[in-house]
């Protein structure tokens, strides 16, 4: 049975890029849940951290906002 981790983001220390993800199982796939990267400036290894509630929800509002358009 597959077991969501908690939320998460990415922040490169180079750009200031970040990126809070929701992945829906423990299987995280490359450029889609997880980077090894920043998509950005192409700095290796972006930084991962647990999210705020903040950056929760304003991802979660995002998220609901573009599929209820």
């Amino acid at each position: 049975m597959p077991i969501a981790p908690p939320p998460f983001t990415l922040v490169c220390q180079h750009c200031s890029w970040k990126k809070t993800f929701f992945p829906p199982s423990d299987v995280l796939l490359l450029n889609l849940d997880w980077f090894t990267h920043c998509p950005s400036c192409d700095t290796p290894s972006p930084h991962r951290r647990a999210a705020t509630p903040k950056e929760v929800l304003k991802t979660r509002l995002e998220q609901f906002l573009t599929d209820h358009r």
